[in-house]
């Protein structure tokens, strides 16, 4: 198998997978010829804690699959610990090819994780119906990426003729037999795709034994090895000038030799993706909007946004944005707020007399300069209101920009925020002291806004259009993901979920009564929308209106979770978190959030704890166990909430 690095967008988690056999053999029963099962498990358990999976799940096996848990990784740490050291192999039967394919198949996302299975069993398949066949299970794993795999261990026992076949016609999996008594070393092993981030080029991480050569493959002309070979568990990289931050590389090396007394089957090199955070001129940045249009006719402006690494020093009065000497007719401020990595270089043409490419430069906090990306600068005059050009300097104490306020409609403001501060103080004060009166239960919907079309800018920004044709903007974050209904206020897009991504806006998630289409082509989700596209938006409107009206909870979405901590209750839901600390007496849920669906579902305070008070009829609430699963009794007045709980509204 050659060392390449995939093509396109290369996954940025990853996730362990384990199959373990619990049939008694584990544990030297039956024909068993070792108990093994409690060493499987310390593998396990060292293996997470050295490879720090975002992913994990854990199945268990003997007639089928027995067991299957997943868990998020580090918060569930506690919870795997747990549950990793009560599970017991007194199971019958080895049927390893039908809880294989099982265990493969639902197995999906390798846009975001890259995936390692480890399946380990001292037995051999004994499956009398034979419905499975070694070539099919692991054919199972259809959606894996390209640098997923798979290790088959076999402890103390021989891997079966049809198994190893298998093994070695596949192009991710790999078979690895160990003596008897002896458990795999999976954190030094080499087994399976590792990750590691990189923010030097003299220490690249090489987990391999010195000496061990070494090839590295990237996309980036000029970036290559400077060390050939591992040593000291690293090797050195040299690299060009300007290498976007976060530039992705693979690092191989050849499959280790077994050790005295194991074979390996279909052996696979050693592969390492890395993050290169690091870099000399121009690297540190990574350029968040790469489709903007940065030719610029008289009068317009362009701005580009970027994400600045911990090595871009981006403190003090001196940073700011510079133009090349001579250069006339263009203004180019600094954009940021305190103490953000995001920050933007905004660039206007306000009339030049000649045509020109101008490459700004950003002045960081310690004097150096780093090179921006060029623009184009059309000649002409500037349209009338075009300010002049003025080069701002930029304050690490606001945001920075051009200001076109005098100083006496500063000062205005400022005196009209502050008297409408003591206004609002006031009124609190006064309804604090007067009863409020009770929210009518009656519930009611509310008018729904009508969505035709999603315009994506080359600002990176998103505006929705109505059917009346009115354009508003959504103010949607740089980094992570977000829901466009929740953003927009605009319930019937609940669930239409996106982040912005380094070509443009990557779709997450469309609900199913959601289409989103470009041109005459249905948008699906992994799809990266470029800059400057406009999207149609098509909603099964029946399927999602009239809800109940939650009143200040609409953004949740449904369903309903209440968490608690201590005396303050979460209310959650798919979209966002409303937080509660209650106080002494009852309170109604309904009229403390003003939302009618919860009117009369009243708790209180009991020590530490919160008690629910009342529960009206019709309405539920049920356990979550900590295992995430839904008790069927509902929870009665008098007794206290648990730490988390699911609520279902009466139907409409």
């Amino acid at each position: 198998m050659a060392c390449a690095l995939p093509a396109g967008t290369l996954p940025t988690q990853t996730r362990a997978v384990f199959l373990l056999d619990t049939s008694g053999s584990m544990r030297g029963i039956g024909d068993g010829r070792a108990n093994i099962f409690g060493q499987v498990k310390r593998s396990v358990l060292n293996y997470v804690k050295a490879a720090q999976p975002d992913q994990l799940e854990i199945m268990t096996f003997d007639s089928g699959i027995r067991t299957r848990r997943s868990y998020d990784l580090p918060a569930a740490m506690p919870r795997f610990e747990t549950d990793l050291s009560a599970l017991s192999a007194d199971g019958r039967n080895t049927h390893l090819y039908r809880s294989l394919e099982a265990a493969l198949k639902p197995l999906q996302g390798a846009d975001q994780y890259i995936t390692n299975v480890y399946v380990m069993t001292d037995g051999i398949d004994n499956d009398r119906t034979r419905r499975v066949n070694a070539q099919q299970a692991l054919s199972a794993f259809a959606k894996r990426g390209p640098l997923d795999s798979l290790t088959y261990i076999a402890l103390g026992t021989d891997i079966p003729k049809d198994a190893a076949d298998a093994l070695r016609g596949s192009d991710y999996a790999s078979g690895l037999t160990l003596p008897v008594g002896q458990a795999p070393d999976l954190v030094g092993g080499g087994l399976g795709t590792a990750t590691a981030t990189a923010s030097d080029p003299a220490h690249i991480p090489a987990p391999f034994p010195d000496g061990t050569p070494l090839t590295l493959a990237s996309a980036v002309r000029g970036l290559g090895l400077s060390a050939q070979t591992a040593q000291g568990g690293q090797t050195s990289l040299h690299a060009p000038a300007r290498l976007p931050f976060g530039t992705p590389a693979l690092l191989c090396a050849p499959p280790t030799p077994p050790a005295a007394g194991s074979t390996l089957i279909g052996a696979r090199p050693h592969r390492v993706l890395l993050s290169l955070n690091f870099g000399q001129e121009g690297s540190g940045m990574r350029w968040l909007n790469s489709g903007a249009d940065r030719a610029l006719n008289p009068g317009e402006t362009v701005t580009l946004r970027f994400f600045a690494a911990p090595n871009l020093d981006l403190s003090g009065p001196k940073v700011g944005v510079s133009l090349p000497a001579g250069t006339s007719g263009l203004d180019a401020s600094l954009e940021r707020e305190s103490g953000a990595r995001f920050f933007a270089v905004k660039l206007r043409n306000t009339g030049s007399q000649v045509a020109q490419v101008v490459t700004p430069r950003l002045i960081l906090g310690t004097g150096r300069s780093v090179e921006l990306p060029s623009v184009s600068v059309g000649t002409g005059t500037a349209p009338a209101g075009t300010p002049p050009s003025v080069l701002a300097p930029s304050s690490d104490s606001a945001e920075v920009s051009n200001s076109r306020f005098p100083a006496w409609l500063m000062v205005l403001l400022a005196l009209s925020v502050l008297a409408l501060g003591l206004l609002g103080f006031w009124w609190a004060l006064r309804r604090a002291r007067t009863p409020r009166p009770r929210p009518m239960p009656k519930v009611t919907g509310t008018a729904v806004p009508s969505v035709k079309g999603i315009q994506y800018g080359e600002d990176r920004l998103l505006a929705l259009v109505s059917d009346s044709g009115e354009v508003s903007s959504v103010s949607t974050p740089l980094g992570g993901p977000f829901d466009v209904g929740m953003l927009a206020r605009v319930p019937l897009l609940s669930g239409l979920r996106a982040e912005q991504h380094i070509d443009g806006l990557r779709i997450l998630t469309i609900p199913s009564d959601i289409e989103v289409s470009q041109g005459a082509r249905l948008l699906q989700v992994g799809d990266v929308i470029r800059p400057g596209t406009l999207l149609g938006v098509a909603v099964a409107e029946p399927a999602r209106a009239p809800h109940a009206p939650l009143g200040s909870l609409v953004g949740l979405g449904l369903p309903l979770t209440f968490k608690t901590e201590g005396v303050t209750l979460h209310v959650c839901g798919p979209y966002g978190v409303h937080g509660l600390t209650v106080q002494a007496g009852i309170t109604d849920l309904g009229a403390e959030f003003n939302a009618p669906a919860l009117l009369g579902l009243k708790v209180g305070v009991s020590g530490p704890h919160i008690l629910l008070a009342d529960v009206p009829a019709g309405m539920t609430l049920q356990r979550v166990s900590a295992e995430g699963v839904l008790e069927t009794a509902p929870l009665r007045a008098g007794t206290y909430l648990p730490p988390e709980s699911r609520l279902t509204l009466p139907p409409l």
